[in-house]
């Protein structure tokens, strides 16, 4: 198995973390548009009875002159049925958008977690590459006292008289 340089698997996990920060932002977008999409069809349907409650309120009121009464009535009941059906129709599709919202909701549920994951494999990383540091400066830091106690073990064996 080929091992890669430290500086480039870092790389790659940034690139990751990045990528899966875009796919959430993706996921919520989405999440968001279906929402507004259910808001706006409850609101359809809110506007769709209000409409149908008042015509049913005008449901007798006196035709205008020279119309038949049956006629007015029944076109009246015809689009009071029509309303009806368009509710009916708003309501079905109220049921498919929060189907939808339901699975888009589950989707940036799972995009979240892949980001976690990817953020935690990163930042695993770099407490690996920040502990690795800290042994090379503490290794040269020991070099560099073996250095110093041989030179002065050096001078002072080389500073006393011999006999």
């Amino acid at each position: 198995m080929k091992r890669y340089p430290l500086h480039t698997l870092l790389r790659v996990r940034e690139h990751r973390t990045d990528a899966a920060r875009m796919v959430v932002l993706e996921k919520q977008r989405a999440v968001q548009a279906c929402r507004d999409a259910c808001t706006r069809i409850e609101h359809e349907i809110l506007q769709l009875c209000d409409e149908r409650s008042g015509q049913r309120a005008r449901l007798l009121d006196a035709p205008p002159p020279g119309v038949d009464w049956s006629s007015v009535l029944a076109q009246r009941e015809a689009h009071i049925d029509w309303l009806g059906a368009q509710v009916e129709a708003a309501r079905q599709r109220l049921a498919q958008a929060h189907k939808a919202l339901q699975a888009a909701e589950r989707e940036l549920v799972q995009a979240r977690e892949a980001f976690f994951r990817a953020k935690a494999r990163q930042e695993a990383l770099e407490k690996r590459r920040d502990s690795w540091r800290g042994e090379q400066r503490a290794l040269e830091a020991r070099q560099e006292e073996d250095i110093t106690a041989d030179l002065l073990l050096a001078r002072h064996h080389g500073a006393r008289p011999t006999h």
